[in-house]
């Protein structure tokens, strides 16, 4: 029984009547900043829905709460922008994820934070002042299936306004950028077509279905407000993502990390293309990929998940974990999709990377692959993986 109601943050995607037409009783909340989800579940709310969170100048709610609200009985759901990549992230520790924008995450079509954000009021959140990079992917993919735009024009569009920072991202930007105007009707059809609200109302009322049917079971608190402060692991945590190393101590591995990892492809970087980089730099190509990655949108992400890397293979290695050949195997599909081969052979003998480099960070990443496989074991009834879209990045 969910005596408390389910929380639902939500902000520029859709007006607060799109979720109180559906779950009148519902609280809903701005959207999901660090901190959020521990002080609602310290108050014994069970059931939360993230939908908008922030991103940029403040401090995104991060992965490690989302497992830790989890991992303390709470069900945890994401669909449309924060909560979309959210539940993609938190996936094999059992966050819930709903909608096209959700699968193109879980699916690593899309990867980026930019692939969301928008800016918006927060007095008056709805609608946003600008438009996401995923609406007009999505919307140009339908017209473009629809006949009523070339895919060349479709292409020009997108990478026009993938070009351009989130911040002033409209649709009236990319078609002067792209140099195509297409016809008002057309105009209507692209800015009508909102996939990240259609996502947030098909949560709503997949929720609302849960709910009514009992579908959902969370727990009741299992460690209450000292979980949330100092984990029973014993790991203190704060806001900064590298605890307090210096950037210029770690900048050479780090910039490593990004680029051997295939992180490098998921990132927004202005006036570099990913496609050309590789592990064999001179100083002065290095020094220019890391002024890219150091101002780039996506580079708060990259250090934190640079961290996480890091903190996961020094725990594999403390408790003695040796990876098993699926683990490997893993590794070595994941690395190759990361840098968008179709396989590890492609990726081993392309040349981009160097043999060393390469082999290292298969055998580090098989490392915490098997550490994943012990903590977070397959979940004996997950709800099923919705059929995947046909979808291409341009």
């Amino acid at each position: 029984m969910h005596e408390l109601p389910p929380i639902v943050f939500i902000g520029p995607t859709a007006p607060r009547s799109d979720v109180l037409s559906v779950l009148p009783d519902a609280l809903v909340a701005r959207p999901c900043r660090r901190g959020d989800l521990y002080r609602y579940r310290i108050l014994k709310h069970s059931i939360f829905l993230i939908i908008d969170g922030v991103f940029g100048g403040s401090l995104a709610v991060p992965p490690r709460e989302v497992i830790d609200v989890i991992k303390d009985g709470a069900v945890v759901i994401g669909a449309s922008s924060m909560g979309a990549l959210r539940s993609a992230d938190c996936y094999p520790a059992g966050a819930l994820g709903i909608g096209i924008v959700y699968r193109l995450y879980r699916r690593r079509a899309i990867s980026s934070e930019d692939e969301v954000a928008v800016t918006f009021r927060e007095d008056r959140p709805y609608p946003s002042l600008t438009d996401p990079l995923i609406n007009i992917r999505v919307a140009l993919r339908r017209a473009v299936n629809l006949g009523v735009m070339t895919a060349a024009d479709g292409v020009s569009i997108v990478a026009a306004a993938q070009s351009t920072h989130y911040s002033h991202r409209t649709w009236s930007a990319a078609f002067k950028d792209a140099g195509v105007i297409p016809p008002m009707a057309t105009q209507e059809f692209l800015k009508g077509a909102d996939a990240k609200r259609q996502d947030a109302k098909l949560a709503f009322r997949r929720l609302e279905k849960w709910l009514r049917t009992g579908a959902l079971r969370p727990q009741p608190p299992k460690y209450g407000p000292g979980l949330f402060g100092l984990l029973d692991e014993g790991r203190e945590r704060g806001p900064d993502p590298l605890d307090g190393t210096k950037i210029d101590a770690i900048r050479d591995d780090l910039v490593a990390w990004i680029v051997v990892s295939g992180y490098i492809h998921r990132m927004h970087l202005h006036g570099l293309s990913t496609q050309e980089i590789t592990s064999k730099l001179t100083v002065e190509q290095a020094n220019t990929l890391w002024a890219a990655i150091s101002t780039s949108f996506d580079f708060d992400a990259a250090l934190t998940g640079f961290n996480v890397f890091n903190r996961a293979v020094r725990e594999a290695r403390r408790l003695g974990i040796s990876p098993e050949a699926s683990d490997l195997q893993d590794a070595e599909l994941e690395l190759a999709c990361a840098h968008q081969v179709s396989c590890w052979n492609e990726l081993a003998t392309s040349g981009r990377l160097s043999t060393p480099d390469l082999a290292k960070q298969r055998d580090l990443h098989a490392l915490t692959k098997s550490l994943r496989r012990i903590l977070f074991p397959p979940a004996s009834a997950q709800e099923p993986m919705e059929h995947q879209p046909q979808w291409e990045r341009n």
